[in-house]
């Protein structure tokens, strides 16, 4: 099979770039599908919703590519008034059309999928190889869209070799003493990390806020990936009986692929640390939170 770099036009002959060469080249810039400008989805005072004119990545999957779908402004189908208690969550979204893989035209479309009032709302799910452009809440008893208001933030497409940001973020919000027995030591917190699409650079974080029960408490911490001890990011935190709040981080290359991040942690000296947690948004109060942020591709 013979391919042709995208830009070179096609003979009369019909040897050129080709649709779905094309979808190819386009896929290996983009990592995920989701909004690149605008799209921006508003309330009306009618029972549809506004999108702004803007640009989106779609495709119809892995083996098909990518394709960038512009769409010029304009407003979704009607949906229902709800005439519910509760509030229930409606998605938009876009799709980008292809006729030669059984659409019915070549257009960009969006559209809209209503969810179900509920006391705590779902979003429904959208068609297939359609792009989400935002979850928004209709209010219980609403007539209209004017009021609704966005459940979640909008999912941008995301370049290839760009920062995929937030890997994995876990807290364990016990309040109370932790173990007194020293150099005991556990693996807590395991979760698991996004899907790494090349070799990245991924920063570990590691806060915790403690005092001791005690005096002092010498607390030793390091980072796990893949169920084992990643060398040289141990270290031990130093608390007394004060509440502090400390941090500690480790930069490490990981490989293409699916990963599990933890943490090691116990008592090396001193009394029993206080683990304290507060889920209010006044206090820092972390208990112990694990973190992974993309810091790039391996170079």
């Amino acid at each position: 099979m013979s391919n042709t770099a995208f830009g070179v036009a096609q003979t009369s002959a019909g040897v050129g770039t080709t649709d779905t060469d094309m979808r190819k080249i386009i896929a290996a810039q983009w990592e995920s599908t989701g909004v690149i400008h605008d799209l921006v989805v508003t309330g009306t005072t009618s029972l549809y919703y506004r999108v702004s004119a803007g640009v989106a990545v779609c495709s119809k999957g892995l083996s098909d590519g990518k394709t960038l779908a512009y769409f010029g402004g304009g407003n979704t189908d009607t949906v229902a008034a709800n005439s519910s208690g509760n509030p229930r969550i409606d998605c938009i979204w876009i799709t980008s059309n292809d006729a030669n893989q059984g659409d019915a035209d070549n257009l960009v479309h969006i559209g809209v999928t209503q969810g179900t009032a509920a006391a705590t709302p779902t979003a429904p799910s959208i068609p297939t190889y359609a792009t989400l452009l935002a979850q928004m809440v209709m209010p219980a008893g609403a007539t209209t869209t004017a009021n609704a208001h966005q459940a979640a933030s909008v999912g941008y497409a995301i370049p290839y070799g760009s920062s995929l940001g937030v890997l994995a973020d876990t807290t364990n919000k016990m309040d109370a003493v932790g173990d007194s027995t020293v150099n005991k030591f556990y693996v807590e917190q395991t979760t698991a990390l996004r899907y790494l699409p090349t070799d990245r650079l991924v920063e570990l974080r590691f806060q915790v806020c403690a005092s001791a029960s005690s005096g002092y408490s010498d607390w030793y911490q390091s980072f796990m990936v893949d169920g084992a001890e990643v060398a040289n990011s141990g270290g031990e935190f130093h608390f007394t009986e004060g509440w502090t709040t400390q941090e500690r981080s480790h930069v490490m290359e990981v490989s293409k692929g699916n990963h599990t991040i933890a943490v090691r942690t116990g008592l090396r000296n001193g009394s029993a640390p206080i683990f304290h947690y507060s889920g209010d948004s006044y206090t820092s109060f972390y208990g112990r939170r694990l973190q992974a942020f993309d810091r790039g591709v391996v170079r």
